[in-house]
């Protein structure tokens, strides 16, 4: 019963997703930071001090964020950490911003999936998913939560237990649907 439970409210959370803006992947990278490093030859770009990354509507904020090319340097991952480090895109239509925030940040950019890790949290027009690891497939509008084994639970605002915690609110009824 806790599983179909939990699967109707993933439904219902992801149901009010769509797909982040796809002019996005096309768009320039602008990268704000106090240092940076390269390494053409791996492919990777490390850069470090109050970073901001820019694509389209995708802002990362991180204390560092780390970039990996592949060999026509096109970004195939980007890993951000912070206190946390934040993540937001908008979406097609009027579908708003999805925020997030983890520890670490994983953003696979051709898979379209951002990993949050450690204190994740997931917000969308008022919903939200907090966790010690959130999964957001953006393409396929997936979510996967976990919370911390209860031997490593620490309690805190988001994870009272170290579990899960969901807030999804009730979808909007149409005025006709009222009039009747």
């Amino acid at each position: 019963m806790y599983l179909k439970t939990l699967s109707i409210v993933l439904i219902l959370f992801t149901s009010s997703h769509a797909y982040s803006l796809e002019s996005d992947a096309d768009a320039e990278i602008i990268i704000q930071s106090d240092r940076a490093e390269f390494d053409r030859k791996a492919g990777t770009a490390v850069y470090k001090g109050n970073v901001i990354f820019e694509q389209g509507t995708l802002l990362i904020n991180a204390v560092q964020i780390t970039l990996f090319s592949d060999a026509e340097q096109r970004l195939k991952k980007a890993i951000a950490l912070g206190e946390p480090a934040r993540f937001q895109q908008q979406l097609e239509g009027d579908k708003g911003l999805t925020q997030g925030q983890g520890q670490r940040i994983t953003y696979l950019t051709q898979d379209k999936k951002v990993s949050f890790f450690k204190d994740a949290v997931l917000k969308q027009k008022g919903s939200s998913f907090s966790g010690n690891l959130i999964i957001y497939d953006i393409m396929n509008e997936n979510i996967k939560a976990k919370g911390k084994p209860e031997n490593q639970a620490v309690p805190n605002e988001n994870q009272p237990n170290g579990r899960i915690k969901m807030i999804i609110q009730p979808a909007k009824r149409s005025a006709e649907t009222n009039n009747n």
